[in-house]
């Protein structure tokens, strides 16, 4: 009908009003291909589901632990690989701290940092490693008898790939990037991918659990395909949750059939516990029960009761490092200790609710999400990560704290191990990123504390450069003479501590790491010393006053 429509019309009007016709055909076509909705995940036949369910739940591999009847059967360190990256010599040698330490495993989050292939090469980051690189890590970690525990986010903090153009489409709410559209089955088959190519990576060297994350996902079921499959299968957005959690689980028990599934807790246990019976989470995926807080106090009877209706083994997770608040740039270790020493009371009480408490990951996070800051980093962490892996190893021989800490304290190579808040653990010390760790907890910490009790304290910078000063250029040269070398010692004293950072810092981070560390810290305070002494040169020039009262200007904030 529509070449005959353009006949008419060439015969009618000229062939060039024809052309402009099939062009705005053409265009038409466009624009309805471009409304298309995003293609519904297919609802599968549920008896098919089941039985493949059922299948690779009966070649489920029988568990190994690694400790078998000690307190904590496998002792897992976590990588955070979302910031502040380890150059890969650097990352060898945490892996023979790891080891050494008594660690059974390490749980490998790679994020952007894995290089991706296909249409995924897209999200990595500038600095990912190769997959040579890839290849000398897992090396390394079998070389050392640790157990590798892939992660890879599958339903929240999934910004690394969807703050990006290309797959924005596939967010649950365009303005939030974290979460997944669950029903949009193009954005799993992308999940699955990367699922598929970091076990393609590691099955050679053994992959006897997957982290599947799932934690965090604050919004969900928002999105068009999502809330089609709801309506399709007259189900709720929890069961949505649990029904891609199930997919994804599946998913890699496919893919690699000795494994044992993990995911975070916080998701399941908003979940109502009939629905997770009736999808039978709990014969393929195990949780991982975090909480990093002094005192545990976001877990109590009620969540450990529930979690048991379904989920006949669990495991722990503390922190060793990443988890005090967002912006935490130096450590306190004593934080961390509190922590690990009070899962171990909590398991003491809850542990028996189970068939198997399987062990403890020990987080070492180094964003809270892919758009955060960076917060203590590895060399910061490290003394913590080796102190952390003894406490949850000396339950078994009822060692005290003070034991614990000279235990870590040889292996470090320090004099001694001191916990107190920000101190150092110790004036001397040999560990990988000992020089960085001083630099950065201990010198350059201080040097920005002196400057900022000094300032608040000078009675010349108090009067005669302060911000209404600087803001109104009412000042006395006089005054300001004092001040110019006041400032100009600050200055040098944040360039060598800048100096210093990056030559302690270069053979364990990639530059854009190094940058944003000094940016966070030093670079802030001597920035904000630089524009006053730029201010302070400005006024020197200045012959001429105001009279009084002269308007006041509105406060410029600083960034």
């Amino acid at each position: 009908a529509s070449m005959s429509c353009l006949r008419y019309v060439r015969r009618r009007f000229g062939a060039s009003s024809a052309f402009k016709m099939l062009l705005l055909i053409f265009v038409i076509f466009c624009l309805l291909q471009l409304s298309v909705p995003a293609p519904p995940r297919i609802v599968s036949d549920p008896i098919k589901q089941q039985q493949q369910l059922e299948q690779l739940i009966a070649a489920k591999p029988e568990i190994k632990n690694r400790r078998p009847g000690q307190f904590y059967q496998n002792v897992i360190v976590h990588f955070d690989l979302k910031g502040a990256p380890p150059k890969v010599p650097y990352f060898l040698q945490l892996l023979d701290l790891v080891a050494k330490s008594g660690a059974t495993g390490i749980l490998l989050e790679w994020e952007d940092m894995f290089p991706y292939t296909g249409q995924l090469e897209a999200v990595r980051s500038s600095d990912a490693y190769s997959m040579e690189d890839v290849r000398t890590i897992l090396q390394k970690a079998r070389s050392l008898h640790l157990d590798i525990i892939p992660l890879v986010q599958t339903f929240g903090h999934l910004e690394w790939i969807l703050k990006l153009e290309p797959f924005r489409q596939y967010r649950d709410q365009d303005i939030y990037p974290q979460v997944l559209c669950l029903g949009n089955a193009d954005a799993v088959e992308l999940v699955k991918d990367a699922l598929s190519q970091v076990i393609a990576a590691h099955a050679e060297f053994g992959i006897p659990y997957f982290h599947i994350g799932c934690d965090e996902a604050f919004a969900f079921g928002n999105c068009a395909a999502s809330r089609a499959w709801m309506d399709q299968t007259r189900s709720s957005r929890e069961e949505l949750a649990l029904s891609h959690m199930r997919e994804i689980a599946l998913h890699v028990m496919v893919k690699s059939k000795h494994t044992v599934v993990l995911a975070w807790n916080d998701m399941l246990k908003s979940f109502p516990t009939p629905l997770i019976k009736k999808l039978q989470l709990g014969k393929i995926i195990e949780p991982v029960v975090w909480d990093y807080s002094e005192d545990i106090r976001t877990l109590n009877e009620m969540t450990w009761e529930a979690l048991a209706e379904n989920f006949p083994s669990v495991w722990a997770s503390s922190a060793y490092k990443g988890a005090n608040f967002p912006s935490a740039q130096y450590i306190d270790i004593r934080h961390y200790e509190a922590n690990n020493r009070n899962w171990i009371d909590h398991k003491m009480m809850y542990e028996s609710k189970f068939e198997s408490w399987r062990g403890i990951i020990i987080t070492g996070w180094q964003r809270y999400d892919h758009m955060s800051a960076l917060c203590e980093t590895l060399p910061m962490g490290t003394p913590s990560l080796v102190l952390q892996v003894h406490t949850a190893l000396g339950v078994d021989t009822k060692e005290s704290q003070s034991v614990t800490r000279r235990k870590s304290a040889s292996l470090l190579n320090c004099s001694d191990f001191h916990v107190s808040n920000y101190d150092l653990i110790s004036p001397r010390c040999s560990f990988p990123g000992w020089h960085a760790y001083w630099e950065y907890q201990q010198s350059s910490r201080n040097t920005i504390q002196y400057i900022e009790t000094e300032m608040a304290n000078n009675h010349h910078i108090l009067g005669w450069l302060s911000p209404y000063s600087r803001r109104h250029d009412m000042a006395q040269s006089w005054y300001l003479q004092q001040i110019e070398p006041v400032l100009s010692g600050f200055r040098s004293q944040l360039q060598n501590n800048v100096r210093e950072l990056r030559k302690a810092m270069d053979p364990l981070f990639f530059s854009n790491t190094i940058d944003e560390l000094i940016y966070l810290t030093v670079g802030k305070k001597l920035a904000e010393i630089e524009k006053m002494i730029d201010d302070l040169n400005r006024l020197k020039e200045v012959r001429v006053w105001p009279r009084r009262h002269f308007p006041i200007k509105e406060p410029v904030a600083s960034s």
